[in-house]
């Protein structure tokens, strides 16, 4: 059997990008032949088929081929341990799954047959050693099935929230130690979108690193890497003029603290017809990978937009210290894609050295205190996939009951009452007007939704009546 199709088999069966093949096959693109993902699960297709699914599947959620091996490892080995493992506990404790995963976390299996210490554990420590990825995948996705937690029921961000909540409540108990780790909770909620199981695997998997393996911030830190400069820094071309037209670019510190050291927010901006005027032309993600070894070439890796939208270009660099400069040399596989210049010098903001530099930083330093905020706004819109509508959908007021959701927002000088049965979603139960809510475009479909950032939940605004 084509190894592909058996692996597509298992991660669609799985659930693993979607709730459902039909699903599935809508964001791969095969609207108008949703049934092509159900006949691969019959054996009922080509090889070329599963190969055209394969590749748009990789597109789409931009990974590769050794993800989809692992994540098809990780269901088919949770299938597998689960057989060995459950008959070991004694399920009708009330808090045997919290057992189950202290013995998982830390190799005890002392309470264990003698069968299952002498067969079981020792594979279960070598997984644990030698591919931690896969193992730590594995015990996720037991401890869901074992909760009987269906990511996609409600929502899988909130579902995410919810379960990294509870995993981390463990492990700190556990590992009081690792305050790092309990940090690290935090950010993954506020900055992961967990869209399906899939993600909900691999952010789980991180957060069990970070708890149980000493060294695993620094070896994860090797991935990318900051330099020295300030959190928000600005560049130009060396030796050019402000000028009508001129660009600049703001890089914008991210230091995640987590899965990697941190990466930068990239602003290219434009000037305008006059020192207060810059224009957004573009927003990008530098994210500079470290180096093994000493002859190892430095590789910046530029991104530019979201999901099956997202763009990448790869360059060449050098920074020299001694004069603040980075010099960039398009990947000739992947081209100058984001029209990057050969070398951008960063502008001294309180020291300038020459009269040129004095210039640019008074208009910079200018441009940040009332421009700045506003145009980060706009870039990270661009990231998220979201624009906030706050300007133009003004939310006045939340009314709940028993039977209906109520929205009152003015609109275009109008204010309009937009209605919602409670039945129509489970979740609107959970909700209360003191919540959060935003009105937001998507950019991938353009359409507007009423969104509850802290739970996760989003309805598209067409849905409700208007009165």
């Amino acid at each position: 059997m084509n190894e592909k199709r058996k692996i597509l088999q298992c991660l669609i069966e799985n659930r693993a990008f979607a709730p459902s093949a039909s699903a599935l096959a809508k964001d791969l693109g095969y609207e108008s032949n949703k049934a092509t993902l159900y006949r691969i699960m019959r054996d009922e297709t080509k090889d070329s088929t599963v190969d055209d699914v394969w590749d748009k599947l990789l597109e789409e959620h931009c990974l590769t081929e050794r993800h989809l091996y692992n994540l098809a490892r990780i269901f088919e080995g949770a299938a597998y341990f689960s057989d060995l493992i459950l008959p070991e506990m004694d399920r009708k404790h009330p808090k045997w799954l919290r057992y189950l995963l202290l013995m998982l976390t830390d190799d005890d299996y002392e309470a264990c047959s003698p069968e299952f210490q002498q067969e079981t554990a020792p594979i279960l420590k070598d997984l644990k050693a030698d591919e931690p990825d896969v193992y730590w995948g594995i015990v996720t996705v037991i401890y869901i099935r074992c909760r009987n937690i269906d990511p996609y029921k409600e929502n899988p961000q909130r579902t995410f929230c919810l379960l990294i909540d509870e995993l981390d409540s463990m492990l700190s108990y556990w590992y009081p130690e690792r305050t790092d780790a309990h940090e690290i909770s935090f950010n993954l909620k506020e900055l992961t979108k967990a869209s399906n199981l899939w993600k909900i695997i691999e952010n789980c998997t991180i957060l069990f690193r970070r708890y149980t393996e000493a060294d695993f911030s620094s070896y994860a830190s090797q991935s990318m890497m900051l330099f020295g400069w300030d959190a928000k820094s600005f560049w130009r071309i060396p030796g050019h003029p402000y000028l009508q037209g001129s660009q600049v670019w703001v890089l914008v510190e991210h230091s995640f603290g987590r899965a990697t050291n941190g990466c930068y927010i990239v602003l290219c901006l434009e000037a305008g017809k006059d020192i207060c005027t810059f224009v957004l032309k573009d927003a990008l993600v530098f994210c500079f990978w470290s180096v093994d070894k000493e002859d190892d070439p430095l590789i910046l890796q530029a991104c530019r937009g979201t999901g099956a939208h997202r763009e990448w270009c790869f360059y060449a660099y050098g920074y020299d210290e001694e004069t603040h400069t980075l010099y960039l040399e398009a990947n000739p596989a992947t081209g100058n894609l984001f029209g990057l210049p050969e070398a951008m010098k960063q502008i001294n903001l309180e020291k300038p050295k020459d009269k040129e530099e004095k210039v640019w930083a008074r208009i910079m330093n200018k441009w940040d205190k009332e421009q700045g905020n506003s145009i980060f706004e706009q870039a990270k819109a661009l990231f998220a996939g979201r624009i906030d509508l706050k300007d133009t959908y003004q939310l006045e007021d939340v009314s709940i009951s028993r039977t209906c959701l109520k929205l009152f927002i003015r609109h275009n000088g109008d204010s309009r009452t937009y209605q919602l049965p409670i039945e129509a979603y489970d979740f609107l139960q959970k909700i209360n007007p003191t919540q959060q809510v935003l009105i937001v475009r998507h950019t991938d479909d353009q359409d507007i939704y009423v969104e509850w950032p802290e739970m996760g939940y989003g309805i598209k605004l067409s849905e409700f009546d208007t009165h």
